[in-house]
């Protein structure tokens, strides 16, 4: 960082805290790996028959593929994160973390719009 730059930051602030990158990193796990919980629980009950809506889905092809992927995604993600925390990419980091829920959310949504019933 170049002087000019370093004298426009207000007072005290200090550019080598990273605890909000503590703090976002635990909100976004929070939201990733309670997904993830709630995925082995299907799952679980998918593959032993008795998934109730998950079930009426009739998840094939694709689709299943896409569903069955989550802890792959989950967990490359974490790792491009922790990545990224090396290089000292800390807001990068937090959007890899929260990466897989958003796209949870877009799989919901292609579910519910895209999927040919």
């Amino acid at each position: 960082m170049d002087q000019a730059t370093h004298q426009a930051l207000p007072a005290g602030l200090d550019l080598d805290d990273r605890s909000p990158t503590v703090f976002g990193w635990v909100f976004a796990l929070l939201g990733s790996g309670g997904l993830l919980l709630f995925w082995v629980m299907g799952t679980i009950s998918l593959l032993g028959g008795d998934a109730g809506t998950l079930m009426r889905l009739e998840l094939e092809g694709v689709w299943r593929t896409l569903f069955l992927s989550y802890p792959f995604v989950f967990i490359a993600f974490v790792l491009i994160g922790g990545v990224l925390v090396a290089l000292r990419r800390d807001l990068e980091s937090i959007g890899a973390v929260g990466t897989p829920l958003a796209l949870a959310v877009l799989y919901y949504f292609a579910l519910i719009y895209v999927r040919p019933v």
